[in-house]
C-alpha cells in the first residue's frame, strides 16, 4: 500500500499537480451561436444586520439566447427581439462594485466551461441602502447548452 502512495506522489511531482495554462475555459469564440439555457434565482433577506441564507432556487425556464460577434465586438440577441446589446467579455467573469446616491451595489459574475457545447454564468448581486430595511441580495444560475 505505501508502494503506490509513494508511486502516485512520484507521478504527481514528475508530471505537475495541474496546468492551468491546458485549462479549459470560455471563451468569445466558443459564445458565438444560439444557446438553450435555462435559470434559477434566490434571494437572501436582510434580517438583524446580515443577510440570510439563500431561499430555495426558482426556476425561471427556458431561453434561447444567441451571441454574435461583428467587427471584433461580442453582442448578445435575447429572445423576441431583433436588438443587439454590445457586451464586455472581460465583465462577464468579473467582480464589480457601484455606489449610486443611497445605494453600494456589489457582485459578481463568473463563467464556467463544462464543455464546448455547455458552460454556465453565475451572478451574485447585493444592493446596499442607507435604510438597511431595503438591502437584498440575488444569485442567478443560467445553464445552457449549445443548440444545433
Amino acid at each position: 500500500m505505501k508502494r503506490i502512495i509513494l508511486a502516485g506522489l512520484i507521478g504527481m511531482v514528475l508530471t505537475g499537480c495541474g496546468d492551468e495554462s491546458s485549462e479549459k475555459k470560455v471563451t468569445e469564440e466558443m459564445l458565438v451561436g444560439g444557446w438553450e439555457c435555462t435559470a434559477t434565482t434566490q434571494e437572501a433577506d436582510w434580517k438583524n444586520g446580515l443577510f440570510q441564507d439563500y431561499s430555495t432556487p426558482v426556476n425561471q425556464g427556458k431561453s434561447l439566447i444567441v451571441y454574435i460577434k461583428e467587427n471584433d465586438a461580442l453582442f448578445v440577441k435575447l429572445p423576441d427581439s431583433d436588438r443587439k446589446i454590445k457586451l464586455d467579455f472581460k465583465k462577464l467573469n468579473d467582480e464589480y462594485s457601484n455606489t449610486f446616491d443611497d445605494t453600494k451595489i456589489t457582485g459578481y459574475n463568473k463563467l464556467e466551461y463544462i464543455s464546448d457545447d455547455e458552460f454556465k454564468m453565475t451572478t451574485e448581486t447585493s444592493q446596499m441602502f442607507t435604510d438597511s430595511e431595503y438591502n437584498k441580495k440575488n444569485k442567478t444560475l443560467m445553464h445552457c447548452t449549445r443548440m444545433n
